[in-house]
């Protein structure tokens, strides 16, 4: 677990620098929200993530329908956030969209390779 969550933290340093380096450099514009979006995916995806390996543990045979589902609830977690962040500052709509939709699929494949390493392990 505590593996995890520093693989995580990995994950979340190397976005936040990219982001935040990206707009020094003049790449792209620097979202007013970015490090919410990022943190709060940074939650989710830990949240999510010891479960999931708890349950693997405790509960095999139901992992992939919990798998499914905790999908499903971070993505209409998600929607709900990125709703509120939008409609409290429409003009950079399209800066926070990109920034969360890149950082949830680092973070998604980051998790997933996680735990396809800990099934190989045993």
């Amino acid at each position: 677990m505590v593996r995890y969550l520093i693989i995580m933290l990995v994950v979340l340093a190397v976005l936040m620098a990219t982001v935040w380096a990206g707009s020094v450099q003049t790449w792209w514009i620097l979202p007013a929200m970015w490090i919410q979006v990022l943190v709060f995916l940074f939650i989710a995806t830990l949240i999510i993530g010891f479960n999931l390996v708890r349950i693997r543990k405790n509960q095999p045979q139901v992992f992939v329908q919990f798998y499914l589902l905790s999908i499903s609830v971070k993505m209409i977690a998600g929607l709900a956030f990125i709703f509120f962040l939008v409609w409290d500052n429409p003009a950079e709509a399209a800066p926070i969209a990109t920034l969360f939709i890149v950082a949830y699929i680092l973070f998604t494949f980051v998790e997933v390779a996680y735990l396809l390493n800990q099934n190989s392990k045993g």
